[in-house]
């Protein structure tokens, strides 16, 4: 389970609060392993999980991914940070309004039989 640091507290308490957000901003970004193995830190210590970011009510938000398998195919679950719920699902780029202000974080399932452990890059961006 993850424990939020004071740090990463205030980094979401300001992100709710707007602070620092202007058109189009990057929300949070980065590159994991994909979820082949379902937990975000694998027994090897590989992360397969974003970070936790915060997320508001009605506000859009863009996510993009891309996978470097030859062959590959992965789709984004957003889960609540707390209970692991899932809160959002897509395959493909796009955009999202959450429903609620909330602390989530991101897995990338592959969906190709036989694939997996693949590094996915991705972000999330206000929209513009």
């Amino acid at each position: 389970m993850y424990i939020p640091s004071a740090q990463n507290i205030l980094a979401a308490g300001l992100a709710l609060t707007g602070a620092g957000v202007g058109p189009a901003s990057t929300v949070t970004s980065g590159k994991v392993l994909d979820y082949a193995v379902e937990s975000c830190i694998d027994s090897d210590g590989n992360t397969r999980c974003s970070k936790p970011f915060a997320v508001q009510a009605s506000k859009c938000y863009k996510i993009e991914w891309s996978t470097d398998g030859a062959i590959s195919h992965t789709t984004v679950e957003v889960r609540d940070a707390g209970s692991s719920e899932l809160v959002y699902y897509r395959d493909t780029n796009g955009e999202w309004a959450p429903e609620k202000n909330e602390l989530v974080y991101m897995d990338f399932k592959p969906k190709v039989w036989k694939t997996g452990n693949d590094t996915v890059e991705y972000s999330v961006k206000t929209c513009k």
